[in-house]
């Protein structure tokens, strides 16, 4: 049985979140989100973030603390599969903002739909999302 792999190694092979992932090494992350945790990402995959400038995102780069914000808002300490969240109303982020959690038919959060979920990882577990949260 092969290993599973971190949360960073598996966002790297799905391919699919290379804004974040780059958001990440940016910030620092890939280390604490290669070995600490469990944390749960709702990740934004790249059509995410086709409506938004070059520029803007850019800027957000450049402005760390907002940057850390952001990423920080898509993130939860533990491991929650999307069962697991379907009896949660509210939960709080590592940025210390809550997130919104409505189960009507789908899962959502934010309103934001979960388009792939329970990508599970050796320190956590992904959730694609096609929108970006913002705090």
């Amino acid at each position: 049985m092969t290993e599973q792999k971190n949360i960073i190694e598996k966002a790297i092979e799905i391919g699919d979140f290379t804004t974040l992932v780059s958001a990440a090494k940016k910030l620092g992350l890939t280390n604490k989100f290669s070995k600490e945790g469990p944390y749960t990402i709702f990740a934004p995959i790249e059509k995410a973030f086709e409506p938004i400038p070059d520029s803007v995102i850019d800027e957000a780069f450049d402005d760390q603390g907002y940057l850390m914000d952001i990423v920080n808002y898509h993130i939860i300490e533990g491991k929650y599969f999307t069962y697991d969240l379907k009896d949660i109303q509210i939960i709080t982020a590592l940025n210390g903002k809550t997130l919104d959690i409505s189960n009507n038919e789908k899962l959502l959060i934010n309103g934001i739909e979960i388009k792939k979920k329970d990508i599970e990882c050796s320190n956590g577990i992904i959730h694609a999302i096609e929108e970006i949260l913002i705090p």
